[in-house]
């Protein structure tokens, strides 16, 4: 029966029920077994659940949503852990870790005028279609620029690391930061009290953070 792949984990990792592990010396990957031909939506909706309930036992190297495997030998034999020391040193470094994205606003009229006074050329008048278009495209990334070193500025104290992500499609900025499990609601109460609009969701799997040679893509986008 054809396996599906959640991610690598310790060998001693406890896992829930439907799940189980193939083992390498000290590694594993945590399995659970396919039983349409191709994963379903079903199994994409589940698939986020799954890991975010493995890290909260342990070091998780989430791997991309529909890997999958013939068979346990194809799982220990292919490439999934194909660098056992770096999987090693991942799963050491991100102990005690997890991931949470922050969707942060800022309020136009606040940045417009902080560019404003940075630069009061801003302001001036162009003639002309091209001139115009020029102006706008200059201030949008101004725009972003400033906000972008704003956020660093809020979210870089209050994280172990964090790396931006895509916008989203309503202008928000989102980023994701590393922090450790045992500060998340320290973090909650950070965001809360940050002087912009903000959002948090997590704790999530580190698929931002993990340093191998072939990342992780989650089919969310995180």
């Amino acid at each position: 029966m054809t396996l599906l792949l959640y991610g690598i984990v310790r060998a001693d990792h406890r896992l829930p029920a439907g799940l189980r592990a193939v083992v390498r010396d000290d590694l594993a990957v945590v399995v659970s077994d396919l039983g349409a031909a191709e994963p379903t939506a079903e199994d994409a909706r589940s698939h986020l659940d799954v890991l975010c309930g493995l890290i909260e036992t342990g070091p998780v190297l989430p791997l991309r949503f529909a890997s999958t495997a013939a068979d346990d030998d194809s799982v220990r034999d292919n490439a999934v852990i194909a660098d056992p020391a770096a999987v090693r040193h991942e799963l050491d470094r991100l102990t005690g870790m997890a991931e949470v994205h922050v969707q942060l606003t800022f309020d136009e009229t606040t940045v417009l005028n902080a560019l404003l006074a940075e630069d009061p050329a801003l302001a001036r008048a162009v003639v002309g279609f091209d001139a115009t278009v020029e102006r706008g495209r200059r201030i949008a990334d101004r725009v972003d620029a400033w906000t972008a070193r704003q956020a660093d500025a809020l979210l870089r104290p209050i994280a172990d690391d964090l790396v931006r992500l895509a916008d989203n499609d309503n202008g928000e900025q989102r980023w994701a930061l590393l922090v450790r499990h045992d500060e998340l609601d320290r973090l909650a109460d950070a965001i809360g009290a940050l002087p912009v609009t903000a959002g948090a969701i997590g704790p999530l799997p580190p698929y931002n953070f993990v340093s191998l040679p072939v990342k992780p893509v989650s089919r969310w986008g995180f």
